[in-house]
């Protein structure tokens, strides 16, 4: 209930820029994070560095996320939201639509099928004809694990049929009790997905690899401004409360974001685009 109060509240919420004049006297700063986990999982794991970049720049740091994918593509697109954790692709979108690339996190993410051990399905074959899972049709992982599906000449719908799922857990939980034949996923959130779903499910890997989600600032912040955000993230890093964010998580550390990663992700953002011609 608690879940479905928020969700709906945030999908609302009006799209219009945060550092207006008439809020400029309270200076906060929202952060939109990307809906791939459950909106009190993304809260509670991402509060530790709410707390560091509050206490680092001197005012509210506002955590926010979407309903959907889609809906969070759209309220970054429109300016909503000041500071930005999203996946890769909508990162490079977002880099046309006035934000500014601050770092990614240094892991490599790498889409992968989640299967039953008992499954029979080892490799591209055994996946047709198959009922597949997936957070989003737009999350990254989705994305390179269709493309990696296109790549080997299986199409959607023709060879393997795809079931949306609310987040990578619930699509691994589907596999888990059969009710899916595979997930595609990504190792990240498979690290949170509980213990005893974990143990009903092997990984299938692919030979897919991407540049991890991305950290942007709306250029409404100012130059000034964005360099101290961006400083107070590579120093968060350095701390003990950033060391155990990074554990947790996965996510190892920050990178700069490179001309190498757009370059490597643009295929993706093609085919983005390509499935948001047939969204909504």
């Amino acid at each position: 209930m608690l879940r479905r109060r928020v969700l709906g509240m945030l999908s609302v919420l009006p799209l219009v820029p945060a550092f207006t004049a008439a809020r400029a006297e309270s200076r906060v700063l929202r952060l939109g994070i990307m809906p791939f986990n459950s909106t009190l999982a993304l809260f509670k794991t991402h509060q530790p560095l709410r707390e560091y970049l509050q206490e680092t720049l001197g005012y509210p740091v506002e955590v926010f996320t979407a309903a959907d994918y889609f809906t969070f593509l759209n309220a970054s697109q429109a300016g909503q939201y000041d500071l930005l954790i999203t996946g890769p692709h909508f990162g490079v979108m977002a880099l046309t639509h006035d934000y500014e690339g601050l770092v990614r996190y240094k892991a490599v993410l790498q889409p992968v099928f989640v299967v039953r051990p008992n499954s029979g399905i080892r490799g591209l074959d055994d996946l047709r004809g198959k009922r597949i899972g997936l957070s989003s049709r737009l999350s990254i992982s989705s994305i390179g694990g269709v493309k990696w599906l296109l790549d080997h000449g299986l199409q959607m719908g023709r060879d393997y049929q795809l079931f949306e799922r609310a987040t990578h857990g619930a699509a691994v939980a589907a596999v888990a009790v059969g009710e899916l034949d595979a997930a595609l996923t990504t190792h990240t959130p498979l690290r949170q997905v509980p213990e005893d779903v974990r143990a009903k499910v092997t990984i299938l890997p692919i030979d897919v690899r991407v540049p991890h989600l991305m950290t942007l600032a709306h250029k409404r912040l100012g130059k000034l401004e964005i360099n101290r955000v961006r400083n107070a993230l590579l120093n968060f890093a350095g701390t003990a409360e950033g060391q155990q964010f990074f554990r947790d998580t996965g996510y190892e550390g920050y990178a700069a974001v490179t001309p190498e990663d757009i370059t490597a992700l643009a295929p993706y953002v093609e085919l983005t685009r390509t499935l948001l011609g047939h969204t909504h």
